[in-house]
């Protein structure tokens, strides 16, 4: 009786014991499963790298709009203080000499120098590049008026007539530099006792005579002008 108890004991002990076995198996091979059969985590090595090369990326872009803000703003600084601007002045009197003397010239009121590629005259829709032909065409025939100048001046060189009865005088502008603040001469006509009709025509079409500049600054940033007022930039003068 005593065996039999025994035996039952025994038996049940390696029941447990086989049991305990078979769990303790059940979980080690849960553990060392495969890791695809396990759940990956979010954050990896490689998300991670990514996320530092997005982070590089933006950098790069933010510091590289940055430069290019402040290369543009220094680009308009310069711009700003080579920028000249010319327009053309006329009058009817000189305060200076106190005499009545028709004036146009060429004034920079700019911040830069401006090279003067050509100056154009326009008069009744007609396109002039000496200002000798727009005089003869609206007011007087300028060089009929020369060649007396010039026959009396040869018969009588002591005196000069140009002086005397009043000339036209006029200036260069074409492929001229002109400094910031200074002014360029495009005609003068004085008034004399002697060509005061002449004189008057020319002063009352002298508002009707427009002009075309066209001029570089420094950087060679090229603008037309009416010499009124209405200044646009264009690539190259022509």
């Amino acid at each position: 009786m005593d065996n039999q108890q025994q035996d039952a004991s025994c038996s049940t002990v390696k029941s447990e014991q086989d049991t305990n076995v078979e769990e303790q198996t059940k979980t080690t091979q849960q553990n060392t499963q495969p890791a695809s059969n396990q759940r990956k985590a979010w954050f990896t090595n490689e998300r991670l790298n990514l996320f530092l090369a997005l982070c590089a990326i933006i950098i790069s872009a933010a510091s590289f709009y940055a430069t290019y803000l402040q290369a543009s703003a220094a680009e308009r600084q310069v711009k700003a203080a080579t920028w000249p601007w010319l327009e053309v002045m006329t009058g009817n009197f000189d305060e200076e000499k106190n005499s009545e003397e028709i004036t146009f010239y060429i004034k920079n009121s700019g911040s830069g120098p401006a090279i003067i590629k050509y100056v154009k005259f326009f008069h009744d829709e007609k396109s002039y590049t000496e200002i000798f032909q727009v005089i003869k065409n609206c007011c007087f025939d300028i060089y009929a008026y020369q060649e007396q100048l010039n026959k009396l001046q040869s018969e009588s060189p002591e005196i000069n007539f140009f002086e005397k009865f009043g000339w036209l005088y006029t200036g260069v502008s074409n492929n001229r530099l002109l400094a910031s603040g200074a002014e360029l001469n495009l005609f003068g006509f004085k008034k004399t006792g002697f060509n005061a009709t002449q004189w008057d025509k020319v002063n009352d079409q002298r508002f009707n005579i427009k002009t075309e500049i066209c001029y570089c600054s420094l950087l060679e940033q090229c603008y037309l002008s009416d010499g009124r007022g209405d200044v646009k930039e264009i690539e190259q003068c022509e």
